[in-house]
């Protein structure tokens, strides 16, 4: 890579890292409230009063309903169903807790062998 390529990567990833720094300060100040998270479920018009329910992360969609309504509705619901504590996001908590149990006590043991 180019060296002034480089050093306008990097100059432009030290702004990044700054813009964070000052929004993350800004929203910490007393009476500011953060924006609100992007909606998780995406309704999409399919036509003839069809829409589509799309996962905005994966792109997949989810579902289909007849009406807006319905459709609003039941992406409000799946929402509110992923942000619950399950049984998946448990298990993830749990392995990771216990990978990083593991490494501390197998760190804690090699330097105590060697004392």
């Amino acid at each position: 890579m180019h060296p002034s390529i480089a050093q306008r990567i990097t100059v432009l990833d030290g702004l990044r890292a700054r813009a964070q720094q000052a929004t993350a300060e800004f929203y910490q100040k007393p009476g500011v409230q953060p924006p609100p998270l992007a909606p998780l479920i995406v309704v999409h018009s399919s036509g003839n009063n069809m829409f589509t329910l799309v996962n905005r992360a994966t792109g997949v969609v989810v579902a289909e309903r007849f009406g807006h309504n319905n459709a609003t509705a039941h992406a409000r619901e799946l929402e509110a169903k992923e942000a619950q504590f399950n049984v998946k996001q448990f298990g993830k908590f749990l392995s990771s807790w216990t990978l990083r149990f593991g490494i501390t006590l197998t760190v804690f043991a090699f330097f105590g062998s060697h004392m």
